[in-house]
């Protein structure tokens, strides 16, 4: 009685299985990124095919195509197809027959393959869209502070943050590969949104340490705290940059906004205020300001002095007072004093700076970590033009330490309208001089390089400044 049922069974589907189909990609907007194909007119009133087999396309069937969006056809765990132009194809290669594509011998033995397996088909294909839009609005923010080396202040600083990036699979090669490496599997795995994805811990740690290496960037070029906030463009290419990750898993970090300024923690507020505070005293001018300051206040306490002797105490200890203030005036000196620069600077004459803490000392040991000063480099004299060195190539000439100097590169020829060849400013045959080469434009403001650099687009796309000469590199 099983195997009847089971042969009915295997009729009946492989009958409803064979109808072609239009498989179409639903609403599909710029939070989604995984979208599964779904049947036209699954459920129709007019549609005569009531008895199909979900997650089964037979032969012929119809698949439209979106703007902006990658087609897979999956057969049987394997992608079979790949699209990316919009328009609407015909399935031919699936593993499904139809008789209404003229697969009849197809369709009996899949009649058989049903049978053993109690009627239903052993195979599975599916339509999935990725969708190659702009992802935007993906939050990002620092839960727990993070580190910058401020090379003016020469100190540890901590930097909180928060704002907004997108991203984007750019591609039919990105988008296989996001499929492979992120998208869920199996016959009931459906749509995949964003949020999905960078809600997750994993993702989020991800970018803020692809944030962290281009505050790092920032650090070796010198950017002081104060002066990153002219730097946030800059910034964001870094993070984009150094999110290797997720390249490797189809998609990348397109733009980065940040919502606010980069602040520093309660703990870097205090320590940067007091050192600060600490520099500024140590201004000539700063110190007899606040010695007039105090000096005022206790000749005016002292003046009004009601004890024993009544004013004339008070006149007699106004007198001690400027006199003490005087002195005390006179020794500092009337010179402004030049700003002391922040330790890592330029060492003093005869200082040297230790390799291992920084500190500048001008004894034979660190003052800081005990380590000894390093002995001066040995110098050779090049054997080219004599000049005297420390290092492994010659400052004067470029030759190589124990070698001679490089020959100098010939001049680059080019050839005049009258056909000559020449390597001089002016042509040896007509004189006409040697044209300028061809200007070449990069944004000064964010660094952006058109595609084609000699002709720039009147404005940056990613940061509106105007082409100019200022731009020409």
């Amino acid at each position: 009685m099983g195997l009847i049922k089971a042969a009915i069974g295997a009729v009946g589907g492989a009958l409803g299985d064979t109808w072609k189909e239009a498989i179409h990609c639903e609403s599909i907007n710029n939070k989604i990124l995984m979208k599964v194909g779904t049947k036209m007119h699954d459920g129709a009133a007019r549609s005569s095919n009531t008895k199909g087999t979900d997650n089964y396309i037979s032969n012929g069937s119809a698949i439209m195509v979106e703007t902006g969006t990658c087609m897979l056809t999956v057969d049987n765990g394997k992608i079979t197809n790949i699209v990316t132009e919009p328009g609407r194809y015909i399935l031919d290669n699936s593993s499904a027959p139809s008789i209404f594509a003229g697969n009849i011998k197809d369709s009996l033995k899949d009649v058989l393959s049903r049978f053993t397996y109690g009627g239903t088909p052993a195979a599975e294909q599916k339509v999935v869209y990725i969708n190659l839009q702009e992802i935007p609005d993906l939050l990002f923010g620092t839960s727990e502070p993070m580190p910058y080396f401020d090379p003016y202040y020469n100190t540890t600083i901590e930097l909180k943050c928060f704002g907004s990036f997108s991203i984007q699979i750019p591609d039919a090669e990105a988008a296989v590969r996001f499929y492979t490496e992120v998208c869920p599997k199996g016959v009931d795995a459906g749509d995949l949104t964003a949020q999905e994805i960078f809600g997750r811990d994993q993702y989020k740690a991800e970018f803020i340490q692809a944030l962290l290496a281009g505050l790092g960037s920032l650090s070796d070029q010198g950017v002081r705290y104060s002066s990153i906030q002219t730097h946030l463009p800059e910034l964001a290419q870094y993070a984009a940059k150094n999110a290797v990750d997720w390249t490797e898993r189809g998609f990348q970090i397109k733009k980065v906004g940040f919502r606010g300024p980069v602040t520093l923690s309660e703990d870097s507020k205090k320590r940067l205020g007091a050192r600060l505070e600490a520099d500024t005293q140590l201004d000539d001018r700063v110190q007899k300001a606040m010695m007039n300051k105090s000096i005022a206040n206790g000749i005016e306490a002292m003046g009004s002095n009601e004890g024993s002797g009544g004013g004339m105490m008070g006149i007699m200890g106004m007198g001690q007072m400027m006199n003490m203030g005087a002195n005390l005036m006179g020794s500092y000196n009337t010179q402004p004093q030049q700003p002391v620069p922040p330790q890592g600077g330029a060492p003093a004459a005869g200082g040297w700076k230790c390799p291992s803490c920084g500190t500048m000392n001008t004894t034979n040991f660190c003052s800081n970590c005990g380590e000894k000063k390093p002995a001066p480099p040995a110098s050779w004299k090049c054997s080219n033009c004599g000049a005297e060195n420390t290092t492994n190539f010659c400052s004067n000439c470029g030759a190589k330490k124990g070698e001679a100097a490089p020959a100098p590169a010939a001049p680059a020829a080019w050839k005049c309208e009258c056909g000559a060849e020449n390597t001089s400013k002016f042509c040896s045959n007509c004189g006409k001089p040697k044209p300028a080469a061809p200007k070449k434009y990069k944004c000064d403001k964010c660094g952006w390089v058109p595609a084609d650099p000699e002709k720039p687009p009147k404005f940056c796309p990613e940061c509106g400044d105007l082409f100019d000469e200022n731009d020409v590199q």
